[in-house]
């Protein structure tokens, strides 16, 4: 779903980010719906370990946890927390109220997938996949 600059909330985007896709849709999954307080707090969980998050999309050979089968993606979480908090900030220039803020819309897909050399000078390449992230901010 796109969205238009002038809809009301406020927006962060990040392009080209290197971490796993399905670790990102994962965590989106996750934060969705929630207050930015609340997502920033479990992602900081889930960077130490202490909370995981439950994978409901790509949930093949995941070992379970106590609230079903999850994990700890920890760069996807580091990087989606950035992204969050260059969107509260971003609310917080366009005057809205950072204490009213939930994620009205968190999304991650499949960005550009670039050639990389293998390892140790081998001259066969891997593929490197990207991701692009998009958070939407608005005032409850």
């Amino acid at each position: 779903m796109a969205y238009s600059t002038d809809m009301e909330g406020a927006r962060a985007m990040g392009r080209g980010i290197d971490m796993s896709p399905k670790h990102a849709i994962e965590v989106c999954t996750a934060i969705r719906g929630k207050r930015v307080e609340a997502a920033k707090k479990f992602l900081e969980n889930v960077m130490t370990k202490e909370e995981h998050v439950p994978f409901k999309r790509f949930n093949k050979q995941v070992p379970h946890r106590s609230g079903g089968p999850g994990r700890y993606p920890v760069k996807a979480a580091k990087h989606i927390l950035g992204i969050l908090k260059n969107a509260e900030a971003n609310a917080d220039s366009r005057g809205m109220d950072t204490e009213r803020l939930y994620i009205a819309h968190a999304k991650a897909d499949k960005g550009r997938a670039y050639a990389r050399r293998a390892a140790k000078g081998r001259m066969k390449t891997h593929t490197l996949q990207t991701v692009n992230v998009e958070i939407v901010l608005k005032e409850a």
